[in-house]
This record gives structure tokens, sequence and C-alpha cells, in this order.
């Protein structure tokens, strides 16, 4: 009987020391950690010049979405810059100026002093210095998992299988934006593949786009429009859409009297977007000199921009922005309107 209480105590000793000390590892097991590890503020910085030129694949919009990915699964925010053809940001990457540097991806590719990624898709790797290991290491497992992940697939053909949707038959897609386009379509009470139409005119969905004069971005806002509307980043979709349908819906405010019908007020409003208020306000007062009907853009492409260059008509005070020539305008505005017919036919 007492060797029975004898090793029923020692059972009672070994169970409790097993469990105080599954407790005390317990406590002191340290956090698992996060898969993807990063700052609260991200630098990233986009030097894909040698790429950007064809129209086959929007490889900055692709990369610009990446980063942004990376960035929210680590739940920091991120600064996304794009370099020119002939500047290298390597030098501040070391310095720790920037964070990341993305360049695209050789197979001889040799940089000294900064890690390297494992490439994203063949096109890129990305670059951190070369003490953040960690950092690498996480960088590479978000990469990996990137490419087992559901929406891969579909990401990557929307922005890289580029199309030209002037082409071919009927589609479900007709950008990687078109979520943000018919959302902010949507907000102006617009049809989306009339929105989708000016954005490709001037962009033809390239972020990175920028015109000689220095409007940039999706919706190629002059850099003072932008401005206006809020836009600090350039490069960011969904604040360009936003802006730029914004801007659209003011000037169809502005003009919802002078056209007869909402197409005719698109027309102006695109006509607007294209040239500036003050020179289509300028045509609708030399129209009322003339006695045109501005109902009908139509009109005014036909009887008043030839006049718009003329002594005459300048001598009168009505043109106050300065002679127009406006056959740029006026093929703008067909244009647009000729896309989103296209627009409309092949893609829901």
């Amino acid at each position: 009987m007492q060797q029975k209480d004898r090793s029923a105590r020692i059972a009672l000793i070994f169970f409790a020391s097993l469990l105080a000390g599954t407790a005390v590892a317990t406590f002191f097991k340290p956090a698992r950690t996060p898969a993807y590890v990063s700052p609260a503020h991200l630098r990233a910085v986009l030097e894909l010049a040698s790429l950007t030129d064809t129209s086959r694949a929007l490889v900055v919009g692709y990369h610009y979405e990446l980063l942004k990915r990376y960035a929210a699964d680590g739940g920091a925010d991120i600064e996304i810059r794009l370099t020119g053809r002939d500047r290298s940001c390597l030098d501040s990457l070391r310095a720790g100026v920037v964070d990341i540097v993305v360049l695209p991806y050789e197979d001889s590719l040799a940089v000294d002093s900064v890690l390297v990624s494992t490439p994203v898709d063949s096109l890129s790797v990305w670059l951190m210095r070369h003490d953040e290991h960690a950092g690498m290491r996480a960088l590479n497992d978000w990469i990996g998992d990137w490419h087992r992940s559901a929406d891969y697939a579909t990401t990557r053909e929307a922005f890289l299988v580029q199309y030209n949707p002037m082409r071919g038959g009927a589609r479900t897609r007709i950008s990687p934006y078109d979520s943000l386009i018919r959302a902010h379509a949507d907000s102006l009470g617009w049809d989306w593949h009339l929105l989708a139409a000016v954005i490709y005119q001037e962009s033809r969905f390239h972020i990175e786009a920028r015109s000689p004069r220095g409007a940039a971005g999706l919706m190629q806002m002059m850099p003072a429009v932008a401005d206006r509307y809020g836009v600090t980043d350039p490069l960011d979709p969904e604040a360009n859409i936003a802006a730029g349908a914004e801007m659209l819906g003011n000037l169809i405010r502005r003009y919802y009297q002078v056209g007869d019908n909402m197409t005719e007020r698109y027309k102006y409003a695109l006509a607007a977007y294209n040239a500036g208020v003050g020179r289509i306000d300028d045509c609708l007062r030399v129209a009322r000199l003339l006695d045109v009907d501005t109902g009908y853009w139509f009109n005014v492409v036909n009887r008043v921009l030839p006049r718009m260059q003329d002594e005459t008509t300048l001598a009168t005070g009505a043109v106050r922005v300065g002679p127009f020539r406006g056959d740029e305008t006026a093929y703008y505005v067909d244009r647009v309107i000729e896309i989103y017919e296209r627009f409309r036919r092949i893609c829901p």
C-alpha cells in the first residue's frame, strides 16, 4: 500500500513538473514572426525605363501593383518613384535613402554591395541593401507566394499579356483598371466605356505615360491641374482616375446647358479636357457672334474652328486666350467617341 502511494506521489510530481515546464516554455516562446516583415514606410524606385517602350505590356503598372501589394502584406505604406533612362538609384539604395530598387532581370546582372531577389516573372529583380538579409528572405518568400497565389495568373495576364483593344472580338476586360474605371464612372453617372476610352486615348493604360508638355499618368493631367485635384502621385492609378473623373464631371456640368443632349455634352467636356476651358469658351463666344447653333459640337468644328485664327475674328475681342487651330481637339473628340463605341461593342 505504501509502495502504491509513493508511486502515485512520484507520478503526480512528474506531471506537475511537466505542466510547469510547458507553461514556462510557452511564456518565453518568441512570438511568431509575421510572414512579411517591412518598415512602416517603404521607399521604392522603379528603374524600368528599358522596358517601358513596348506597347504590348504594362510592365511599370504591373510592378507598381506588386510593390503596393508587398507593402500592404507587411502592414506598411510605400512611396514609389520612377527613374529616367539615364539615372540610377543604386547609390541612394546603398546610402539608405531608398529601400527597394527594381531593375530589369538579366542572367548576367552583377551588382555589388546590394542583395538581389529571385526574379519576378523573369522580368525584374528587386534590390535591397547589403545588410537587409531578413528583409530579403521575407521578400523572396513573398515572391514565391505571389507566383503560387490564386489571383497571380489573372493579374499577370491583365498587365503583361497586353492586347490592342481596338482589334479582335469580344472580351471580358479592357484594362487592368476596369474596376476602378467602373467605380469612378458610376460616380459621374457615365457609361464606364467612355471613361475607359478617354484613358486609352490619353495613355494606352500606361501609368508612366508623360507628354512633352509635362502631362502625366493614366489621365495625362498637367501638374497644376493634378495639384488642384489632389494628385500627389502621378503613377497612382486610383488617384489619377479619380481626379480625371472629377474633372470630367465638372466639365459636363459646365457645358450642360450648351449641348442639346448627353452625347453633345460629352463632346464639349472632352474638347475642354483636351484644349482647356478657356479655348472652348472662346469658341462658344465666337459661335454666338456668328449665330452658330452650339447645341451640336459638329457645328462648332465646321463653322467656328476654321475662323479661330482669322484676324477679323481676333479683332472682335471674343477670343481671349489667343488663336486656336483646333484640329487636334476636333480629332481628339472624334477619336474618343470612336474608341467608346468600340469598347461598348467588345466588352459588356
